[in-house]
């Protein structure tokens, strides 16, 4: 009977000791954003004593993918790309190589279009704009 408690204490034992270690924790995304988006368009605007302006339609196959390990795989026309990323808030997140800076702000998708725009957060110049907006859809 002794050894049966003995065993019975020590699988508790065990199982306290790993349901109690920390577990690596991924970039947890807002479901929202989560997953493969259509590109619909990507706009890149510069505007102050020179204006430049460059709008891109998205093909059907061009996509941007937010996995939930911290990247964000990007295909426009041929060329392809991976962001690394992470969510600061509920409508902004930190984005690598995304317009001016590596902030941006995000709009939630809306039913029923289910759309998100992603827009970079400057820096602006003095009288100015500088900015990039990707609109997103699924």
């Amino acid at each position: 009977m002794k050894k049966l408690h003995l065993l019975i204490l020590a699988m508790l034992s065990c199982y306290l000791v790993v349901s109690c270690t920390k577990k690596n924790q991924e970039t947890v995304l807002p479901v929202s954003l989560m997953g493969k988006w259509s590109v619909a368009a990507d706009t890149t605007a510069t505007g102050g004593a020179l204006v430049d302006f460059y709008d891109y339609t998205g093909l059907p196959e061009d996509y941007f993918d937010f996995r939930a390990d911290g990247k964000c795989y990007v295909k426009e026309g041929n060329k392809y790309d991976t962001l690394g990323y992470s969510i600061t808030s509920d409508t902004t997140l930190d984005i690598e190589s995304f317009g001016f800076s590596n902030k941006a702000f995000y709009t939630k998708p809306t039913n029923p279009y289910h759309t998100a725009i992603i827009t970079s957060t400057g820096p602006y110049v003095p009288g100015g704009y500088d900015y990039r907006r990707v609109k997103l859809t699924r």
